[in-house]
């Protein structure tokens, strides 16, 4: 969903034109670190190369939309959507090469339209999730599972249901099996939902821990989940808040809550990863006047306590719009991208947490260049995952083309 309303949101314009008690939160000054990236990492991180061959897309041809990337080994999985409809591509060989999955809605009569919005590999294997349509109707999640990455079927359809409209925007597997968060909305009131499984059947849905976690007041979304050494952490907001939730097997979740960053209005955590017990989220915060910028949480605990700051941007983003698009544990550390520019025209920025780094420690922020990551046009990288050394990364670029064009990123991991 957040890649797809990024994808919509930059590239229309142009084609038109753990169970635990509430935590203490820990505030750490700023961190604008302006203009310090150091030239020799930035050097390191090579272009994007345009992936119509191995995508689609293109001039003339139905838009390809990448929401999301996993890795398991050296298969890796790409998800999103092809014309309107659901996506999926499979690499056995490192993200070298790629073949379009098939997606078979088993038991649902509803066409295949829609976006994927997450994908993750676990012990049972691969799972996707995002919204589905048929015809006018309201969107409705859809959730499909793969053993081998290449053969898709919906699962557990019954179980995605609610009084309201239910969007499913994430998922994550960990020792405790999967995860997926998302909210319901029914025109009233927005509630966070979350629900387990271990395996790829047996969904239920998920409680409070802790009176009003998921269904207090405030209109309250999940948005990103990652697995931590203690369970789940998962991350969105809470009316106009940052907010992060905590569950030890992801039946029962624990709310903690975020202060907004310094000057903004309004801010949202939209991407979270985890290396054992240290955990990262990235988001964007808007100020009163729309000005949107980057910011960053950071728990060395699990998700108990967090530090926040802003995420430092390169010089020649001073008086532009800047926001995340994407997050990664990559090497011990972190790596998340985003975009920066102003309306037509924006660009990567690369933002790496060394390994080992303790919550406060400054992010560096880098302005790579090359295809699909700079010049004229619009790009992003919408989606990140990792493998031992390298970063591999999926996106768009308008640069090449009168239409928006996937692209493929990999890059050493640079932390």
């Amino acid at each position: 969903m957040r890649a797809r309303n990024l994808v919509m949101s930059l590239a229309l314009p142009l084609l038109a034109a753990v169970a635990v008690g509430i935590a203490a939160v820990v505030i750490v000054g700023a961190n604008n670190n302006i203009g310090s990236a150091p030239t020799a990492i930035d050097a390191g991180f090579p272009p994007a190369h345009v992936a119509t061959a191995d995508f689609g897309g293109g001039p003339g041809a139905a838009p390809v939309q990448l929401s999301a990337i996993a890795a398991a080994g050296p298969t890796e999985v790409a998800a999103g959507s092809v014309g309107g409809g659901l996506a999926l591509w499979e690499s056995e060989d490192g993200g070298s090469t790629w073949q379009q999955g098939t997606v078979t809605p088993a038991g649902d009569a509803r066409p295949r339209s829609g976006q994927l919005a997450s994908v993750a590999h676990g012990a049972s294997s691969w799972l996707a999730v995002g919204d589905a349509t048929a015809g006018a109707a309201v969107a409705t999640p859809v959730v499909l599972g793969s053993r081998d990455g290449r053969t898709w079927a919906t699962i557990g359809q019954d179980t995605f249901v609610g009084r309201g409209h239910i969007t499913t925007a994430a998922v994550a597997a960990g020792g405790a099996g999967y995860v997926i968060v998302g909210h319901e909305s029914d025109g009233a009131s927005t509630i966070a939902a979350a629900w387990y499984a271990p395996g790829l059947t047996g969904w239920r849905r998920a409680a409070d821990a802790q009176a009003g976690a998921l269904d207090g007041p405030g209109a309250r979304v999940m948005s990103a989940v990652t697995a931590t050494s203690r369970g789940f952490a998962a991350v969105g907001a809470v009316g106009a808040s940052p907010a992060a939730w905590l569950s030890a097997t992801g039946r029962t979740w624990t709310l903690v809550p975020l202060p907004l960053p310094a000057g903004a209005a309004s801010a949202a955590l939209d991407y979270v990863a985890a290396n054992g017990s240290t955990v990262a989220a990235v988001g964007t915060e808007i100020t009163a006047a729309g000005q949107r910028s980057p910011f960053e949480v950071v728990s060395a605990d699990a998700g108990a306590t967090w530090t926040l700051a802003p995420l430092p941007l390169p010089a020649s983003a001073t008086a532009a719009s800047a926001a995340t698009t994407a997050l990664t544990a990559a090497g011990g550390g972190f790596t998340a991208t985003g975009t920066y520019g102003l309306s037509g025209q924006t660009d990567v920025v690369v933002w790496t947490l060394p390994a080992g780094a303790a919550p406060g420690t400054a992010w560096t922020a880098v302005a790579p260049q090359g295809t699909g990551l700079a010049g004229p046009g619009l790009h992003a990288i919408t989606a990140l995952t990792a493998t031992a050394d390298t970063l591999i990364g999926v996106g768009f670029t308008t640069a090449t083309a009168t239409a928006t064009e996937p692209t493929i990123w990999q890059s050493p991991v640079r932390s």
